[in-house]
């Protein structure tokens, strides 16, 4: 009998997540889409149940004898801001509604720091205002909402910034830019984010689920800060380059987002990079609190960003991606 259920257990966070469990002998099932890629569930020997959060029969033989529930599955890129919303907010309520119909009590949420929104000078905290600044950020804070709002279930969100490491696609072109010898630096030169390892997150949310008095909003992020053109360099570092930067004024990286936008539409397949993405990668900095997550978890990010950069080009290499 599966202990816990992953929604997103496919993609880059969820696979990650599957494995840690695994590891544990923790049994997992999964709720997949019929046309979902399987093969890392099979390694793991992960229980799956096809169907989707639309769809309440599916959802409440996939919440049959388990305790918690990891909230993995979420839009990322889309053609029309609707779908976030209906995904990442609509869909996480009617999960919350299965889950209290069928007497699940413990709900692990996977947000984002878009969520919260970019820091303008001290790092976020979970009770700052949230100010997120795309149509994605705000998907995802209604979908916190939908998980804390239940008194039937008790949720803890975690909120984590970039997220790297093997499998990743987000990262990928700017290490194929630096394989080039071509760091393009965005923003000001004193603009500085968090990052956080995916096997850092994925220890993080196996820690949510196997402590049932967390509770509310945690960050996740590797504590150490770092400029822009410091993650370049240790990029190139890992790809083996000397790398020139390169400034991107913040008018050609729109220019250069609507344009993959216009492709997008044409195409009718969501772009990795558009003008929201754009928005993001142009805010001060994406900074936060993780004092929580110690507090709370017992957690600490393990793995330094020169190392995971390093680790996730040799990924890339070995599988043909760099």
């Amino acid at each position: 009998m599966a202990e816990i259920l992953i929604t997103g257990a496919t993609g880059f966070v969820g696979c990650h997540f599957a494995e840690a469990l695994a590891r544990r002998g923790v049994q997992a099932r999964a709720l997949v889409r019929p046309t979902s890629d399987l093969s890392v569930l099979d390694r793991y020997g992960v229980e799956r149940v096809a169907g989707s959060l639309h769809d309440p029969g599916t959802l409440a033989r996939a919440m049959d004898g388990v305790d918690v529930v990891a909230h993995l599955a979420g839009a990322t890129r889309a053609l029309r801001r609707e779908t976030f919303h209906d995904v990442n907010a609509t869909g996480t309520r009617r999960l919350v509604e299965a889950m209290e119909s069928a007497g699940v009590g413990r709900l692990v949420y996977l947000s984002s720091l878009a969520a919260a929104g970019p820091a303008t000078g001290e790092p976020v905290g979970p009770a700052d205002e949230p100010r997120p600044l795309t149509a994605y950020g705000r998907s995802k804070l209604e979908g916190e909402r939908h998980a804390l709002g239940s008194e039937s279930v008790r949720t803890v969100v975690l909120r984590p910034p970039a997220v790297y490491g093997p499998r990743d696609r987000e990262l990928l072109p700017f290490f194929r830019l630096a394989r080039r010898g071509l760091l393009p630096v965005i923003g000001g030169l004193e603009r500085r984010i968090q990052m956080v390892h995916v096997r850092d997150l994925a220890e993080a949310l196996v820690r949510a689920a196997r402590t049932p008095t967390a509770s509310g909003v945690l960050h996740i992020a590797e504590p150490a800060s770092y400029h822009w053109a410091e993650v370049l360099d240790h990029m190139a570092t890992a790809v083996g380059r000397a790398g020139a930067r390169v400034r991107v004024p913040a008018r050609v990286l729109m220019m250069a987002a609507g344009g993959t936008q216009v492709a997008a539409f044409l195409s009718r397949r969501p772009a990795v990079f558009d003008r929201e993405k754009a928005l993001e990668l142009l805010a001060d900095g994406w900074l936060c609190e993780t004092e929580g997550a110690s507090r709370e978890l017992g957690f600490v990010a393990a793995v330094p960003l020169p190392n995971g950069l390093e680790e996730t080009a040799r990924w890339y290499r070995a599988h043909g991606w760099l």
